[in-house]
């Protein structure tokens, strides 16, 4: 073979090699496993029209309480919230809770205060653990519509502050819910057998100005880390 063409077969030899080198480089690349984060960092924990009505009996609870997530009578309702933890992958106990809360129908345009709570473990041997967000107020009655920052879980009040809600087992959630406080004087219209130290001095006659209550309730939970959307996103 003449020397010329021995040269260029060399070239082509070693283009060739080259190529499939990073052909082989490519492949190898494509074949890594990637490491993927699944979920949103932003999920709705709530979201309906609710009759938030006085007496007991219902799912819900009543007097104060509107639980939608009650295990005691079989209601499970923790919206898109993952099943296993709520601080992995999207740390949800260390971001920002929000709260829209519109009053349809309420007897009176009484002023109340308003919390998100959350039970764990209830009728345990050694109690319960429970956490609260702050109360936020909502004024003249039917017509009110406040969107609320209820702040991060991690900063509620925790009933025991040895034993906080533990949120990597929400399967040991028993209630999740809503918390009505009368504004003046500051008391709880709760009663029929229930029993608490700030409890309305006439817990049924406070209730009348509040009970049977109709609103339209959103929560929505963001992961530390992560800025929250906006209602706009939340019809």
């Amino acid at each position: 073979m003449p020397r010329k063409a021995t040269a260029a077969l060399g070239v082509l030899m070693a283009s060739s090699s080259s190529s499939l080198a990073v052909l082989l480089f490519i492949g190898l690349l494509s074949c890594q496993k990637t490491e993927t984060v699944s979920g949103s960092p932003e999920l709705i924990l709530f979201s309906d029209t609710i009759d938030w009505d006085w007496e007991l009996g219902e799912f819900y609870g009543g007097n104060s309480f509107y639980w939608w997530n009650n295990t005691a009578n079989g209601v499970v309702m923790q919206g898109e919230m993952p099943g296993d933890c709520w601080r992995k992958p999207f740390d949800f106990e260390n971001g920002n809770f929000f709260l829209r809360f519109e009053i349809l129908e309420q007897p009176s345009d009484q002023s109340f205060f308003i919390q998100l709570g959350i039970w764990q473990n209830v009728g345990a041997e050694e109690g319960h653990s429970e956490t609260i967000s702050g109360r936020f107020l909502l004024e003249n009655g039917a017509g009110t519509l406040e969107e609320i920052d209820l702040g991060s879980p991690s900063s509620w009040w925790e009933l025991h502050s040895d034993k906080p809600v533990d949120f990597c087992k929400p399967d040991n959630f028993d209630r999740i819910g809503l918390v009505l406080w009368k504004a003046e004087p500051l008391c709880l219209p709760m009663g029929q057998g229930w029993n608490n130290s700030q409890a309305c001095a006439n817990p049924e006659q406070a209730a009348l100005e509040f009970f049977p209550m109709r609103a339209r309730v959103s929560v929505v939970a963001v992961a530390a880390g992560h800025s929250f959307s906006g209602w706009q996103n939340h019809p």
